[in-house]
């Protein structure tokens, strides 16, 4: 029989894990643009965000302005609202009208990138602790992508993925060798790119949540730490 602080630190530990994939869905990239001040959304040139688990606390978007010098404004949106409004970025120095990507085009949202993380992960028997996002395009005419950044604990990169903002198709899968499928987890690409199978909240929860367990629950050549510690990083994020 466990002994109750075990018990309780088992409780508390899970509660940690969900509570990652329980994230609040106003922090979706989707609801931040729709956050911006009206015509703004129109003008977007770049999105960037740190560390989700899978949510982020705050999402940068760069919007494209002829007023400004060099042609840049930032806004940061974080618990559903504006909480920043500032003419320069630690993302970029100056943008271009032919920048522009515009949040209509913009269809592919944070979570369905953070399962297609996942799985990505688990085909290559790795474990997910944080994701950096990012969303611009190459050239006047070139389609806007999501780069997806997948760090472990230490914060080290351990793969990258490229996903087309506007049709979900995967473009590329650096650091990944293994591509998921070969184990019966086919990526369901069509709803990634039309919203279909996948717009139901509590199923792509459940999936990441799921993922995430087996991920970490995989054997790895780390060195093991003692429960004590894992807690302290979930609490510190050191």
């Amino acid at each position: 029989m466990r002994s109750p602080l075990l018990l309780s630190l088992s409780v508390l530990l899970a509660s940690t894990v969900l509570g990652l994939a329980a994230a609040d869905p106003a922090t979706s990239v989707l609801n931040a643009i729709k956050q911006l001040p009206r015509g703004e959304a129109k003008k977007i040139a770049a999105i960037e965000a740190r560390e989700g688990t899978p949510f982020p606390e705050r999402w940068h978007i760069l919007v494209n302005d002829p007023k400004d010098e060099n042609g840049l404004h930032e806004y940061v949106v974080a618990g559903g609202e504006v909480v920043a409004s500032r003419n320069l970025s630690q993302f970029a120095e100056s943008l271009k009208p032919a920048d522009v990507v515009g949040g209509s085009s913009v269809k592919v949202d944070l979570d369905k990138l953070a399962n297609l993380a996942q799985q990505y992960a688990q085909a290559n028997s790795v474990t997910i602790a944080s994701l950096n996002y990012s969303l611009k395009k190459e050239g006047a005419d070139a389609a806007p992508l999501w780069n997806v950044t997948c760090l472990d604990e230490t914060g080290k990169e351990i793969g990258h993925i490229v996903v087309s903002a506007t049709k979900g198709t995967i473009v590329s899968h650096e650091g990944f060798t293994a591509e998921p499928g070969a184990g019966g987890d086919k990526i369901d690409t069509q709803s990634l790119a039309d919203g279909t199978g996948g717009d139901d909240e509590q199923a792509r929860r459940h999936a990441w949540r799921k993922s995430v367990t087996r991920t970490r629950t995989t054997p790895t050549p780390a060195p093991k730490q003692d429960v004590f510690s894992r807690l302290g990083k979930f609490f510190t994020g050191h």
